[in-house]
């Protein structure tokens, strides 16, 4: 894949995906001109940054570089505010999470790939993250940055231990039982019990999640969990 040398074609090379995903999905962006549409805190600001943090992975060998380049150029204006900062931190670890994602899935493959149609399948999927509310597209939302990973905690990322299943309804048991039984094949065949799926978190394998409160005050209760991207030390390298 050919590198792109130059800093200002890079931006230009992000804005141009930037403009080219609104007119197909139709974000909010305020255009004043082509090279100097309106970017700056809103949908298209939160798509830039993804965007730009899943081609320097792409195009550098990866997540950790990715990061280390997202957070020199968030460094070079160390007196922007300090919302606009986590907006941008925040949906840069987005870019680098679908960066991940994509080299797990299409393993050899992912370095073979064509440039536009890279470009396409990240932009998509950057498009449906902004969707479902994953990225920050305003610099007043309450999440943190460093509290990224237990603010994206997904209901279908939680192992129940076969006390918690056992203490539902028939109802619900009935509802989770497919997902109880993936739990039991991914556990060597074994009921999960708490004793082995804290064997798996010393392992390595799930995490398990202390109690916490989310920044709209839910409270959540302690739970194990499969180990998700942004608690790994995996690189996409």
């Amino acid at each position: 894949m050919e590198r792109i040398t130059s800093r200002k074609k890079f931006n230009q090379a992000v804005l141009d995906a930037t403009v080219k995903a609104q007119k197909k999905y139709g974000f909010d962006m305020t255009k004043k001109s082509y090279s100097n549409s309106n970017t700056h805190n809103n949908e298209a600001d939160a798509f830039k940054h993804a965007y730009l943090s899943w081609l320097l992975s792409y195009k550098y060998g990866g997540d950790f570089v990715a990061e280390q380049l997202g957070n020199f150029h968030e460094n070079e204006t160390p007196k922007a505010p300090l919302e606009e900062k986590n907006m941008d931190l925040w949906n840069n670890a987005m870019g680098r999470e679908i960066a991940y994602n994509m080299k797990r899935e299409l393993g050899d493959d992912y370095d073979l790939l064509g440039d536009d149609w890279a470009s396409e399948y990240a932009s998509r999927k950057i498009y449906e993250k902004m969707r479902k509310g994953e990225l920050i597209t305003n610099p007043n939302d309450k999440r943190r940055y460093e509290n990224l990973e237990l603010e994206l905690l997904n209901e279908k990322d939680r192992v129940y231990s076969d006390g918690e299943f056992r203490n539902f309804d028939e109802k619900v048991q009935a509802l989770k039982m497919s997902k109880y039984m993936d739990y039991i094949v991914d556990n060597n065949w074994e009921v999960p019990t708490e004793k082995n799926l804290n064997k798996r978190v010393q392992s390595g394998e799930l995490i398990y999640v202390e109690n916490y409160e989310r920044s709209d005050g839910t409270k959540v209760h302690g739970y194990y969990r499969r180990r998700p991207y942004f608690a790994s030390k995996k690189s996409s390298k």
